[in-house]
């Protein structure tokens, strides 16, 4: 029976999606706007300056309130860039681009500078002005969907979505994925190491001519886990840049550099799963689980845990689906 993964991908979003986000944004911009005006209210009536059940005195203020076509339009504008500004610089997105999963990077995939969020959202207000018209034919006529504000701050906003894909070995590396921190999704939970690493009682011992020795077991497994740490987070690095890039497309091909960090990951991984098995062999040949044996060694046991779920997986879907765990663990971390 054919094995069914789900993996979560990035793709540079869609008009379709920039457009209802900005639709959600404008329904909670105004929601503000008019709880801010409530308030105000409040507050006049708390001083005593204006009598709530007085028909005169509602009247006269909002004849006070009927500010010329110039005053509301800066308000309203500046309003609008204030919103996009403060939660994009703090969250990387507004709460429209929350909703349906999308982020603002900068074009190599790295967080959004305080700078780029300004210049973006400057040339939001004209865009804006213009009923979004120019930025929608900006981001039908961009490889990588940005509207004039993006091309401006050298920025993009990318879109994480779910897909389903069959099983089996695959002759090259996947897609590149970007992990998504704790708000996109559930964490996953980390794997369970081979011989039952981590375990309250020590795992049945596997058949060895000679007990290994659990000093040098260790030191390898740390060698291992080093190495595999480095290899992710360079594959790490390449995934993010091989996005910024626009390549979406697997028959297009990817970088030869993300494709060597594919093959680099592979190894490592392979080569942790060997040293862990030695070195759970070594511990319980000494009569103490893995956990016990790193005791002493508090970076090294930090380091296992972190890479746990690297330690089962063989198969190229398994060692995808491992990155991404890791990746949220690493994301999720104080």
């Amino acid at each position: 029976m054919q094995q069914v993964t789900v993996q979560e991908q990035v793709e540079h979003a869609t008009l379709g999606w920039r457009f209802a986000a900005v639709l959600v944004d404008t329904v909670v911009l105004f929601g503000l706007l008019i709880i801010a005006m409530m308030v105000y209210i409040l507050v006049l009536a708390a001083q005593g300056r204006i009598d709530p059940q007085d028909p005169a005195a509602v009247q006269a203020l909002s004849q006070d309130l009927g500010v010329s076509d110039l005053t509301a339009n800066v308000v309203v504008f500046g309003a609008l860039f204030v919103y996009y500004a403060v939660l994009e610089g703090i969250f990387g997105a507004s709460v429209g681009k929350l909703v349906f999963r999308m982020r603002v990077v900068m074009a190599d995939g790295s967080r959004p500078t305080s700078g780029a969020v300004i210049v973006r959202n400057l040339v939001r207000i004209p865009e804006a002005w213009l009923l979004y018209i120019p930025a929608g034919i900006s981001c039908l006529a961009s490889g990588r969907r940005q509207r004039l504000g993006d091309h401006v701050a050298r920025t993009v906003v990318v879109r994480r979505r779910l897909s389903v894909a069959g099983g089996g070995s695959t002759a090259g590396p996947p897609a590149p994925p970007v992990p998504a921190p704790p708000v996109y999704g559930q964490p996953v939970t980390p794997a369970t190491p081979p011989g039952g690493a981590w375990a309250s009682s020590p795992p049945a011992a596997p058949a060895v001519t000679t007990a290994p020795d659990t000093g040098e077991a260790l030191a390898h497994l740390k060698t291992a886990a080093l190495a595999a740490r480095g290899a992710h987070l360079n594959y790490l690095r390449f995934s993010e840049r091989e996005l910024a890039a626009g390549t979406a497309d697997p028959a297009a091909g990817y970088s030869e550099e993300y494709v060597g960090a594919w093959f680099t990951l592979a190894d490592a991984v392979a080569a942790l799963r060997a040293a862990w098995d030695a070195a759970t062999a070594a511990a319980v040949a000494a009569g103490r689980t893995l956990d016990e044996a790193c005791a002493n060694q508090a970076d090294l046991a930090h380091l296992l845990r972190e890479l746990t779920p690297y330690a089962s997986a063989e198969t190229d879907e398994e060692i995808h689906a491992a990155f991404l765990a890791v990746a949220r663990w690493e994301a999720s971390a104080p």
